[in-house]
């Protein structure tokens, strides 16, 4: 039976004899639960304290054993559902950056409140404009007022908009790398990996974040301008990116 029929326990479990390793050896060498080794081979992750815990026992053991890590990973996505995770969370998984504090409750309350007075000023200053009159101004004369614009003033005003924002460009040059990209709001734009030959294109009206898990892997292009790579093998980067150019974050 090829690999790719196996489960993810059954591949583990096959490797695992193949090497003449007993499961107690295994918990040996990772300090992984004899217990929990077995559940994994049996396809059996609940024990493992959740999805982020699982797919660490599983890399710690497909490197014991030298199993593609990123296959059983995929292979462990296909099983839980767990697809589409974002940038933070696989370097959080992989030890490159540090666990992220838990973010505070929203008070739906305190929302609630602000929306109300929000309202409230909306609907309370025009009453209090209305109190003033306007003093009556006379138009202004005709020899006053300056030219109309030209069309083609016009037209390179509309271009000028279209133009307007921040463009990113990220080309995959070696190896393979993570990429994560938010908008100025914070919201993910992408989260994924990036092989050499792949190319990712993105932009934003005022500011672009991005997260490189491997900055020597990609080369940049911001607003038409090539920057390079942004940093070295395995470095993790933090980048912002303006229209007027970029920051590092």
């Amino acid at each position: 039976m090829s690999l790719e029929n196996l489960t993810l326990g059954t591949e583990i479990r096959d490797a695992r004899e193949g090497a003449g390793f007993s499961v107690a050896k295994i918990a040996q060498i990772t300090r992984i639960r004899e217990t929990l080794i077995k559940d994994i081979e049996s396809d059996k992750f609940e024990s493992c304290g959740g999805n982020a815990y699982a797919r660490g026992h599983i890399r710690t053991i497909a490197k014991v054993l030298n199993l593609n890590a990123d296959l059983l990973i995929e292979k462990f996505a296909q099983t839980t559902g767990d697809f589409d995770r974002p940038m933070v969370d696989l370097l959080e998984e992989n030890n490159v950056i540090k666990q992220r504090a838990p973010r505070p409750a929203i008070s739906f309350k305190a929302l609630a409140s602000v929306a109300a007075g929000v309202v409230a000023l909306l609907i309370a200053v025009p009453a209090v404009i209305s109190l003033f009159p306007n003093d009556t101004t006379s138009p202004l004369a005709p020899s006053s007022q300056g030219p109309a614009p030209s069309t083609t003033e016009q037209n390179s005003q509309v271009v000028a908009s279209a133009t307007s924002g921040v463009s990113l460009v990220v080309s995959g040059i070696s190896g393979k790398s993570w990429i994560g990209i938010q908008d100025a709001s914070g919201a993910q734009m992408f989260s994924g990996s990036i092989k050499a030959g792949e190319v990712k294109s993105f932009s934003e009206d005022q500011f672009i974040h991005a997260i490189i898990g491997n900055a020597a892997a990609v080369s940049l292009n911001v607003n038409g301008r090539e920057i390079g790579t942004p940093g070295g093998v395995g470095e993790v980067v933090h980048l912002s990116f303006t229209p007027n150019g970029s920051n590092n974050g």
